[in-house]
């Protein structure tokens, strides 16, 4: 049955009117050159936009990169101070996205804990509105011509006389605020000249649902360009132009913020647990608040613009935007806030790895704190736990080269973590009364878990190297795999004394003349030609990782035994412990 004929017709016309907007008037408007420059001009904007983002951020990256590792580094302690160095840092560089990227670097070095991390990560969020201000102020404010191209010439002259250096790095910096700046002229332009033919408003009508539309209208533009800076500014400048209004470009600006959390989740696909923590930690923030912006969408506008007569600033569209993209990300720091602590702990008990549950204490018992002898035992037998992991990478690395480095590497995990909470537990340990037997006993500790770590150290050395080791001839490659195997008795028999001091332990001289006799067939093979000198050096430093390992492991194994020998108290012994059905004591 058909409709009535009026509705019929001004679907018919709606219909039409989107197809003249989607092909510029090329069919049904009446300049169809005119709007084919005018969205021509919007997406070339566009492109330089991105451009001038690109050169701008690359540059500060470099410039500021050694101020953004220190802030990190230092100055995350508190919430507070976590939060104002995301604002700072994503406030100098102009784009969250470098921020998130080096802050979940950071946290995959162990630089960061999880709860620093994600005080940096929702003040990058805050810090990112200063895009949106500058489009603000200088887009409809300032003659932007003016200053632009000798932004452009300073730039480009510092870029091409200081190739590879710092000051280049800053002329590109400098070269993309120019570009930025003209983008901004061009993109006000393009829009307010599309205003005056589009009338998207009209087309989408409003509502709930339509602002909706938008807030995933920002969310894909931001995923596919990878800036939500450039969003935000495409937001402000189609508001501006007369595009949208201000409702319906609050709406894109939320789309784009909650985007922008793509970054990091592509930044941790195959990352460590904690960052793939950080990362949705960013997730849940930016969703949390893009939410409840959403939600009070018009009560917010109207406080922003309250705030805005309050504060004296010239009301415009995009002033408007600028702020409500400022008030809605500190709304959303103020709601985490209390927040934090239960999400920390939420996203702890997620991701978790058999390597993670292997690195968590499970003789650390506090209440040993205060019997010192027993805390002292308590130490000795998480350090053996300390000296399986390490032994059992140095044994793998020379043993299976089916094993990925990067498995390796996350087993040298384990020995950091439980090296942190160790070196924790002694230092309770020594604000408690103890007895001189044991002050001497912890004075080895924190030796033997150093050299525990240098010897895993050196197995990813020496794994890193099978592919050139098994290119070798087959003569010398055997020799270097007869060495290994002596090697690998020493770490079979270190681990042995270490549960049951009566058996020998390691003994570093009785492989002397072995790598004594390798080391020559290498050198002797280089100086004929056999091998050449790149596979003599990785054969070399091979063998010498080799004999380094095993030094290290008699010096920790006589710091084992010292801390044995002086702490005399009957516990169960690892094995024990590990086939018990009782629960491992934790650290709390």
């Amino acid at each position: 049955m058909a409709g009535p004929p009026g509705r019929d017709n001004a679907s018919r016309g709606k219909q039409c009117y989107i197809l003249k907007v989607c092909f510029a008037g090329f069919v049904f408007g009446e300049k169809p050159a005119m709007s084919l420059v005018l969205v021509g001009s919007a997406l070339g904007g566009i492109g330089l936009f991105l451009l001038g983002m690109r050169l701008m951020t690359e540059g500060l990256k470099v410039t500021a990169g050694a101020m953004l590792r220190k802030i990190l580094a230092r100055w995350t302690r508190t919430h507070f101070r976590g939060l104002c160095s995301g604002i700072l840092i994503t406030g100098v560089v102009q784009s969250s996205s470098p921020v998130t990227v080096a802050t979940i670097g950071f946290v995959n070095a162990g630089v960061l804990t999880l709860g620093q991390a994600m005080w940096v990560i929702f003040g990058s969020n805050v810090g990112t509105t200063m895009t949106g201000w500058i489009v603000a102020i200088v887009g409809f404010d300032i003659k932007i011509e003016a200053f632009a191209m000798p932004l452009l010439g300073i730039g480009m002259f510092l870029t091409l006389t200081g190739t590879s250096t710092r000051r280049g790095a800053l002329g590109e910096a400098i070269a993309g605020f120019g570009v930025f700046f003209l983008v901004i002229a061009t993109l006000k332009s393009a829009f307010a000249g599309l205003g005056e033919s589009i009338d998207l408003e009209g087309m989408v009508g409003g509502g709930v649902l339509n602002d909706a539309l938008f807030v995933l209208a920002g969310f894909i533009l931001t995923t596919l360009v990878q800036s939500s800076s450039a969003v935000i500014a495409i937001a402000l400048m189609a508001a501006g132009g007369g595009i949208l209004s201000i409702e319906l470009g609050a709406a894109l600006v939320i789309g784009a913020n909650v985007g922008t959390t793509s970054t990091a989740l592509l930044a941790v696909l195959g990352a460590t647990p904690n960052a793939k923590r950080v990362a949705v930690s960013h997730v849940a923030f930016n969703v949390l608040t893009g939410a409840t912006a959403l939600a009070l969408l018009p009560v917010m506008m109207f406080a922003v613009q309250l705030l805005e007569q309050t504060l004296s600033l010239e009301a415009g569209p995009t002033t408007t935007l600028a702020l409500f993209h400022t008030v809605f990300n500190i709304l959303g720091v103020l709601i985490i806030w209390p927040l934090t602590e239960h999400l920390e702990r939420w996203l702890a008990s997620r991701f978790v790895t058999a390597e993670e549950n292997e690195g968590r204490p499970q003789f650390l018992d506090r209440n040993s704190l205060e019997i010192p002898a027993l805390a002292a035992n308590c130490v000795l037998l998480e350090m053996r736990r300390v000296a399986d992991v390490s032994l059992d990478i140095a044994r793998t690395a020379l043993t299976d080269p089916s094993v990925s480095l990067e498995r390796l590497r996350r087993r040298s995990e384990i020995i950091q973590r439980l090296n942190d909470e160790i070196v924790a537990y002694i230092q309770s340990l020594s604000m408690a009364k103890k007895s001189a037997a044991v002050a001497e006993a912890m004075a080895h500790p924190i030796r033997a878990l150093w050299h525990f770590t240098e010897i895993a150290e050196l197995a990813l050395a020496t794994a890193s190297h099978r592919r050139e080791i098994e290119a070798l001839p087959e003569a010398h490659r055997k020799k270097i795999a007869a060495y290994a195997a002596l090697i690998v008795a020493e770490l079979d028999a270190a681990r042995r004394s270490f549960t049951d001091p009566t058996l020998a332990g390691p003994d570093e001289a009785a492989t002397e003349s072995v790598y004594q006799q390798v080391k020559t067939v290498v050198l002797v093979a280089a100086a004929n030609g056999e091998i050449n000198a790149g596979e003599a050096e990785t054969a070399l430093e091979t063998l010498s990782n080799m004999k380094t390992t095993l030094r290290y492991l008699n010096r920790a194994s006589k710091r084992l035994g010292a801390v044995t020998a002086l702490v005399h108290v009957d516990a169960p012994q690892p094995e024990e412990r590990f086939n018990s059905e009782a629960p491992p004591v934790a650290t709390p």
